[in-house]
């Protein structure tokens, strides 16, 4: 498995595990998942009926941990501050500019077994394709197969390609994707429907999706264009027909924040966790000192640095300085 081509590569980072999916030695898909999110999609959870959202339909519960899920549809009989028994069907999200946006749960039967629910590494040994653990101490082959490009694309939503480019858009609606280039129309909508295919299943992008393709007059052109789309798509979703205008919209079952939903929710996040994975696979010795700026260094928490201190065999201090950029953090 030396030479993985096809399968995943799994990190267990510290504050955050990744997995990159190769295929045929190319990036396929990444995820990423954070200590900490939340709810898993798939827990059996008991949970406490806080109050009613809408009359004999829905309402909230309140998790062990103190999150709040959306329960629907409501059990009979249910009353306020009594325990019922949910399934999570889509994990919390945080929206980008901070806005969070409750866990979605159904009723559970009262005899399931409780659970956390699947995490990254059982979704991905699940897919049956070969699993490579990755660690601090072998070379990186994260980056060496795209992984920093691909984190780019999630963090600013910009997808270049041959003779145009794709912005990817988050809303609270729904994720928007712009098609832009100086091709023909045509020509500019056929290459940009394969990049949109590969990076909605790059990114694990699902829920309810635009695109904003050039306008196409020929109705052929369109159905070509959508050909190309259903050729390269290989996540489970459903979409129309380009209208006229040229929008098409794509639909799919949505049970986690996306990459790039979480690789924008937060920079300071970000950056925190990225300092980290360079720390622990910094190679020199004696004290380590991650100078950041002091938004950063507010998102470190004690378990982070001393798991940090137990990988690397080093002592970890944490500087703060204005002066810093967010994402310019160093290790010394």
């Amino acid at each position: 498995m030396a030479d993985l081509a096809n399968g995943w590569l799994y990190e267990a980072g510290i504050g955050e595990n990744r997995a990159l999916r190769l295929e045929n030695g190319e990036l396929l898909q990444i995820r990423v998942e954070r200590a900490k999110s939340g709810a898993r999609a798939g827990a059996i959870i008991d949970a406490k009926f806080t109050r009613q959202w809408v009359a004999g339909k829905s309402g909230i519960v309140t998790l062990p941990a103190g999150q709040e899920a959306l329960l629907q549809p409501l059990p009979k009989g249910l009353t306020e501050g009594s325990m019922v028994r949910v399934e999570i069907v889509r994990a919390a999200m945080t929206e980008r500019g901070g806005q969070a946006k409750r866990a979605k749960a159904r009723p559970a039967e009262a005899d399931s077994p409780l659970s956390d629910g699947p995490d990254l590494l059982w979704e991905i040994n699940a897919t049956g394709l070969p699993v490579k653990m990755v660690h601090a101490h072998d070379a990186d082959v994260f980056a060496q197969h795209g992984w920093h490009e691909a984190v780019e694309q999630a963090e600013t939503g910009r997808i270049g390609f041959e003779g145009g480019s794709l912005l990817v858009s988050l809303t609270p609606a729904m994720t928007l994707i712009d098609v832009d280039g100086p091709l023909a129309p045509f020509e500019l909508a056929k290459r940009a429907a394969k990049e949109i295919a590969l990076a909605l299943f790059r990114f694990d992008l699902s829920g309810n999706i635009g695109v904003d393709f050039p306008t196409l007059e020929a109705k052929a052109e369109r159905a070509a264009v959508t050909a190309i789309f259903d050729e390269h798509m290989a996540a489970n979703c459903e979409r129309t027909a380009i209208n006229g205008f040229g929008f098409m919209q794509i639909v799919s079952r949505k049970l986690r924040p996306s990459v790039q939903e979480i690789m924008q929710a937060n920079r300071s996040v970000n950056a925190a966790l990225k300092l980290l994975r360079q720390a622990e696979r910094d190679r020199g010795t004696g004290a380590l000192r991650l100078a950041v700026h002091p938004a950063v260094a507010n998102k470190f928490n004690a378990p982070m640095l001393e798991e940090l201190a137990k990988r690397t065999g080093r002592s970890v201090s944490v500087e703060p300085q204005g002066e810093i950029p967010i994402d310019g953090g160093s290790i010394g």
